[in-house]
């Protein structure tokens, strides 16, 4: 594997079948994607991304970073899961992570939700945290929060604790109550880890050896 998967065309054969496998005019129904004549357009990151199936190829707008094995993974992950229902849609309510059913299990340890790179970036600059994430496409929930809908139906929130004279900054996420209809934790997982890998604009926090 690379060393930055992010930044590097790395695709998933197995999630590619399973979309291959499945009624396209459903997919598109039930993920919010639009059906093309050689795959789908789909909102990601609020740009219009491109999946040209029968090229296994997943093509993203020049002002994101580039295409990679966890985009890929989200992206795909997400039609097929939609696909598979029941699809609630949202439920325009932001929840801790481990509120989501196997939550308080999973992240933990080493698929924890990244912190480490957005604290050294913003840490202490809150300014520049909400900025970069309004320049993405995301809303501002307070001065040094956002919410971002990230894909059709998966939004997410993150809130940045700043450093103070007593206590180091800390990062915390929420997702969409519904948004394990649509994505796997290990999904919601990588979708944290690209968002990241947008914000800091430095290397990705997920490395592959």
């Amino acid at each position: 594997m690379p060393n930055d998967a992010l930044d590097q065309e790395v695709f998933c054969p197995v999630l590619w079948r399973d979309l291959e496998k499945l009624d396209p005019e459903t997919v598109a129904r039930l993920s919010g994607a639009e059906r093309t004549a050689t795959g789908f357009n789909l909102k990601f990151f609020g740009r219009n991304h491109r999946l040209d199936s029968a090229n296994q190829l997943l093509v993203g707008p020049p002002d994101l970073r580039a295409v990679g094995f966890v985009k890929t993974m989200v992206v795909l992950s997400y039609l097929v899961k939609s696909a598979q229902g029941p699809a609630p849609g949202l439920a325009n309510e932001l929840v801790g992570p481990w509120t989501l059913p196997g939550g308080s299990v999973f992240f933990r340890g080493p698929h924890a939700l990244p912190m480490e790179s957005l604290v050294e970036v913003f840490g202490q600059d809150p300014e520049g945290f909400l900025a970069k994430a309004l320049a993405l496409g995301a809303d501002a929930i307070t001065d040094t929060a956002f919410r971002f809908r990230v894909l059709p139906f998966v939004e997410l929130g993150c809130y940045l604790d700043p450093a103070d004279e007593e206590f180091p900054a800390r990062i915390s996420w929420s997702f969409d109550r519904y948004a394990h209809y649509y994505l796997a934790l290990d999904g919601l997982w990588g979708l944290a880890l690209a968002l990241v890998s947008e914000m800091v604009d430095g290397p990705s926090p997920l490395v592959f050896s």
